[in-house]
């Protein structure tokens, strides 16, 4: 993320620091800071929240809760919490433009992996154990290399403005409900205040009105073709989203609806990954990456993920992930993007997994996300390795059978097996 868009720039920062404001704020005259009664995770985006807030080219895979802070030299954020039963977490910081940074040689972002239990706890991304251990990680202006469970509060040399911590976690067994957000403590000036939780608070709404208009969605949509009569091909997108999950690398395309009858089929190879949802140690000998998903978003701004509410008032949302992928004995997935009345033929079809156009919005144009998190050292045809914004050419070349090949024909087509990506 680099800038918000001009004309939007500064609504977005005064809506973002009225948000903000009752989280912590300083008074200089008083030589101390003033910690008002605030309140922790006042954002949520996840499967739960979709329906309100879908934006940002999300994944229904993973939930995000948010916390807005006021930058201050002084500031010390806590967070105490348990290692869920997830296959993976993550702690980042942000700074007021929603970018990832690095200050004084740190990463703003901490996979779980790198999280250091209590001392009578076991981390289960580091050694084999159950989830539910102890951890507690410090957010610091004066962080620097070495320390254990820390990130940087802000840029080096931002001494004021706003900032952004968000906790994640992918496939959470039990669905966002089951997670258990890790309490949150402020400290400034000697004066400690720890939050009651608000999800859904007041700063929820305005985070969501500013990556409405956020400078990455724009990069991404650019980087696509507006128009095309066929399938284009993936090429390796920088900046999918905003707050990007740096754990993350993405290969997109962008298509059209067929005509009727019609079907776009993704096929490659896929990466192997840790068996069901729950926290093991990496990395894993037996996996190429911690998690891959694909997902049908519409182009268009904010980029919502494509979610159709269907005649049993059930909702279909436009992403697969690997629990979910059907994979064959060759160990290729088959993705069929396909309207929800092709669907039941569709997964009548061995090896398929079917993908929904979005119903609501039948003649938008459609972004394709593929995404790879976390690839083992070993694995080289990781969209990590392609070059960011490079062609589809160069991302084949590197990904070589794990390059999603694309093709379209008729539904009859491909049940008879005469369609091949």
């Amino acid at each position: 993320m680099k800038f918000l868009l001009p004309a939007l720039a500064g609504a977005a920062v005064a809506v973002l620091t009225a948000a903000a404001a009752p989280i912590t704020h300083a008074d200089p005259g008083a030589g101390s800071a003033d910690i008002a009664d605030g309140c922790s995770w006042s954002m949520e985006l996840s499967p739960r929240t979709l329906g309100t807030l879908n934006f940002a080219y999300p994944d229904s895979g993973a939930s995000y809760w948010i916390l807005p802070y006021q930058v201050s030299p002084t500031l010390n954020i806590t967070v105490s919490g348990q290692f869920p039963d997830a296959r993976y977490m993550s702690f980042n910081t942000y700074d007021g433009k929603f970018s990832s940074f690095t200050a004084a040689g740190i990463d703003s972002a901490l996979p779980d992996d790198h999280i250091t239990p209590a001392a009578d706890a076991v981390n289960p991304w580091q050694r084999a154990g159950a989830p539910g251990g102890d951890y507690s990680i410090a957010v610091r202006a004066d962080a620097s290399p070495g320390q254990p469970n820390v990130l940087p509060l802000t840029p080096t040399g931002t001494s004021s403005g706003i900032g952004y911590l968000i906790y994640r976690v992918y496939l959470p067994v039990g669905g966002p409900d089951a997670v258990s957000l890790p309490s949150v403590t402020l400290t400034d000036h000697g004066t400690s205040n720890t939050l009651r939780p608000c999800v859904g608070g007041v700063a929820g709404a305005a985070i969501g009105n500013a990556l409405g208009a956020a400078d990455d969605l724009i990069a991404l949509r650019s980087m696509l073709p507006s128009a095309a009569s066929a399938p284009t091909g993936f090429r390796r997108v920088t900046g999918a989203g905003a707050f990007p999950n740096v754990d993350n690398a993405y290969l997109a395309d962008a298509l059209d609806r067929p005509a009727d009858g019609q079907v776009v089929v993704i096929h490659g190879k896929a990466p192997t990954v840790p068996s069901g949802p729950h926290p093991a140690p990496w990395p894993n000998s037996s996996a190429d990456v911690r998690y891959f998903s694909l997902c049908v978003n519409l182009l268009d701004l904010p980029g919502p993920v494509v979610r159709n509410v269907l005649p049993d008032s059930t909702v279909d949302v436009g992403c697969r992930n690997d629990t979910d992928t059907r994979i064959d004995s060759s160990g290729d997935y088959t993705y069929v993007v396909g309207t929800e009345q092709q669907r039941a033929a569709l997964e009548a079809i061995p090896g398929v997994t079917f993908v929904p156009w979005s119903s609501q919005s039948p003649n938008a144009r459609h972004a394709i996300l593929l995404r790879n998190m976390l690839p083992d050292s070993t694995f080289g045809e990781a969209v990590q390795h392609v070059a960011p914004d490079s062609d589809p050419a160069a991302a084949a070349t590197v990904m070589g059978d794990y390059y999603p090949r694309t093709a379209t024909c008729t539904l009859e087509a491909l049940q008879t097996g005469g369609c091949s990506a």
